[in-house]
């Protein structure tokens, strides 16, 4: 660790990353607030009956992760390694997610607002254009930052000398769950616990399997039993249980295979209109014209995936050595 403190660079992106967590949670709550004001009768084009609650429910996702956010912030800022690691992650995911949701606000075709907008077509791609510009500059500026040899050096642990800590013996270590695998843990159990909340928000819950929709109470159940096994992965994870692993890597592997499928089923198109026909969406070309893309959309959305199956793989050997060295402990 370096006892003068981080350096500078790292100074100005815990600080970006306290102001825009800080900014989320703003948001979140002018959102939140702007729901509960807005008028439900009289409506031209009513909401549907789900719309407020799953979306209270997600910008309460949202700030959730905001307030991680902070954490995070303030952990890089006194130098914890974990915060170094979780900025890496977060950068990343922020990098992926609106370096591919750019090309779509730019290119993608809107519907054209009515006449009485406040706000043109143009000037509404130029808004989302920064929206999602200025998240994919702050994760490359992450990445690029927190991989540099002299800022990793800021994060190691002091050395002490003989192997002792204020004249007492060290202790080894206890084993842990290597880093990036307790981030994507943590973030599937936060995930898990939330989507646990969607039905009772009135939205219709349907699952699709290898292009084969399942509604009502066998849907339900289907959606319950995912996001439990969810919730069992990921706290084995964490804890180190050995079966915990195949479970995680194989529920992705599933999910994955499933939605290729579905993708590229020719029952894709009739499951999707009933999913929607069920949402009471409001008609007219806003609705079409946000849907027009969905396929694309779906094969986009397998990228997460494959990246996800890839951090699994690649740090398999040594959540394996985390896991024999608890056993060993545990066993002395």
């Amino acid at each position: 660790m370096n006892p003068s403190g981080p350096s500078s660079s790292v100074v100005a992106a815990g600080v970006v990353g306290i102001l825009a967590s800080l900014i989320t949670i703003l948001i979140v709550v002018l959102a939140i607030v702007g729901l509960n004001l807005m008028p439900t009768e009289g409506a031209t084009q009513p909401l549907p009956p789900f719309a407020k609650s799953m979306a209270v429910m997600m910008m309460l996702f949202l700030a959730g992760l905001a307030i991680f956010g902070v954490f995070t912030s303030v952990g890089v800022l006194h130098l914890k390694k974990w915060a170094r690691i979780s900025m890496l992650v977060w950068g990343g995911v922020m990098a992926a997610f609106s370096g591919l949701a750019l090309p779509f606000t730019m290119f993608m075709p809107l519907p054209e607002p009515p006449a009485e907008a406040p706000m043109a077509l143009p000037f509404l791609r130029v808004l989302l254009s920064i929206v999602y510009g200025i998240p994919l500059l702050i994760g490359v500026w992450w990445l690029l930052l927190f991989n540099q040899r002299a800022v990793k050096d800021q994060f190691l642990p002091t050395a002490q000398p003989d192997g002792q800590l204020d004249g007492q013996p060290a202790s080894p270590p206890r084993p842990r769950c290597p880093l990036p695998l307790a981030i994507l843990a943590g973030f599937s159990i936060f995930s898990a616990a939330f989507s646990l909340l969607l039905p009772f928000t009135n939205f219709p819950a349907s699952v699709i399997l290898f292009s084969h929709r399942f509604h009502g109470v066998t849907g339900v159940l289907l959606y319950y039993l995912s996001a439990g096994l969810v919730l069992v992965g990921a706290t084995g994870l964490l804890r180190l249980k050995h079966w915990s692993y195949p479970l995680m890597l194989g529920q992705y592997f599933f999910w994955m295979a499933s939605g290729t499928v579905t993708l590229v089923s020719p029952n894709y198109e009739r499951n999707l209109q009933e999913i929607l026909s069920q949402m009471s969406l409001p008609e007219g070309p806003a609705g079409q014209a946000a849907f027009a893309q969905t396929r694309m959309f779906g094969i986009v959305s397998l990228i997460p995936g494959v990246l996800l199956i890839w951090l699994l793989l690649y740090f398999n050997n040594r959540f394996v050595e985390a896991c024999a060295a608890k056993e060993v402990q545990q066993s002395n």
